[in-house]
């Protein structure tokens, strides 16, 4: 996986006149004419026995009319048979030697995706490439505005080689769009249910050397000092962490928030999935994500 900024995006096109992800897209593509963005369509609903050249002339017919309104040339079309979209467009990024997927949000219902996975939240939590989220790309077509790096430090499932992508992917994102980046750790109280952060196993919590507080506040200055990140820029936040990610996301006008996925992550992770998928709700900009489970 590409630790710099991404320069092969596969985006996911929805069925549907609008169409974010390919938007935002189109908007990096202008900002660099090296990207490559090739747009998948999957095509779930069919019959073996139909005609697919058919329906492949009739889908290149439709993206074109869709490609001129972007004036980008930079972008390609390709077309997919799977009954199955998320793992359509698992496999096509799998193995197409992509550097970011690029999809758009779907509105969740907390008690429903509970059970059921939407499509983005299944390319979320599978996805061996770092995901980039798209609300809606009309607002974010301006340069500036803050990119919030969001670390867990007190996480037992703690990646430093995660921190360490993400940081790099955060600081590019920042500089392609002028802006400043920042860094947020979450201290969630253990009340807070399924929003709540596991710090039982922590050795220097658990053994009463320290508090959650005192021990965030010493690594957010550790982390601070090591990649040059003013400590003004450093937020540790208490409480759930739907609300106070949205919240510090309001306040910094926030374009994009680049988070990891860990098995047992209290950001996204797989018990907390569909409660954490509910910051993504929250958050007006993007959701760029990188799966802890497919680092080697």
């Amino acid at each position: 996986m590409s630790t710099s900024t991404p320069k092969k995006f596969a985006v996911l096109l929805k069925p549907r006149p609008s169409q974010p992800a390919l938007d935002r897209a189109a908007q990096y593509a202008r900002m660099n004419p090296d990207f490559d963005i090739v747009a998948v369509r999957i095509i779930n609903e069919y019959a073996e026995t139909d005609d697919k050249d058919q329906i492949k002339v009739k889908e290149e017919a439709e993206f074109e009319r869709l490609r001129r309104s972007y004036s980008v040339d930079n972008i390609s079309f390709k077309l997919i048979f799977n009954h199955d979209v998320a793992e359509g467009f698992i496999k096509e990024c799998s193995e197409g030697g992509y550097d970011l997927a690029v999809i758009s949000a779907n509105k969740r219902n907390a008690i429903k995706d509970l059970f059921i996975s939407n499509i983005d939240s299944t390319i979320m939590r599978k996805s061996e490439i770092p995901v980039l989220v798209v609300r809606e790309a009309a607002g974010q077509s301006v340069l500036g505005g803050a990119v919030v790096l969001a670390i867990d430090f007190l996480e037992v499932a703690h990646s430093k080689k995660l921190d360490e992508i993400l940081f790099e992917s955060a600081s590019s994102f920042a500089k392609s769009f002028d802006g400043e980046l920042h860094v947020a750790n979450c201290i969630v109280p253990r009340s807070a249910g399924t929003m709540r952060g596991n710090i039982s196993e922590s050795r220097i919590v658990g053994g009463g050397i320290a508090s959650p507080q005192d021990v965030t506040n010493k690594l957010a200055v550790e982390f601070s000092k090591k990649h040059g990140v003013p400590m003004d820029h450093v937020h540790v936040l208490q409480g759930r962490v739907d609300e106070e990610i949205p919240r510090l996301c309001k306040k910094l006008s926030a374009r994009m928030v680049c988070m990891g996925t860990t098995p047992r992550s209290s950001f996204f992770g797989s018990v907390n999935s569909s409660a954490s998928e509910l910051v993504l709700d929250q958050i007006h900009g993007d959701v760029f994500i990188v799966n802890a489970a497919t680092l080697k």
